[in-house]
């Protein structure tokens, strides 16, 4: 099982129920020191946490043309 959270607030994004190794979710395909910053195993390693950044705590970028700014 592969939980997505974010590694900033700890919100919980998503659940992928399948094998990490799963070729369609590309985390094999991340280099080993990639890995060892987003990737985190339980102590049986069944299951792994990829740590990324949610919408609410990835910076966006300023713009004066945004209706938010």
């Amino acid at each position: 099982m592969v939980r997505y959270e974010c590694r900033r607030c700890g919100r919980r994004l998503g659940v992928y129920h399948g094998a990490w190794t799963d070729p369609e979710l590309g985390l094999t395909g991340l280099s080993s020191v990639d890995q060892a910053q987003l990737l985190e195993w339980d102590d049986q390693g069944a299951v792994v946490t990829v740590k990324v950044l949610c919408d609410h705590c990835l910076p966006l970028p300023w713009d004066d043309n945004l209706w938010y700014n």
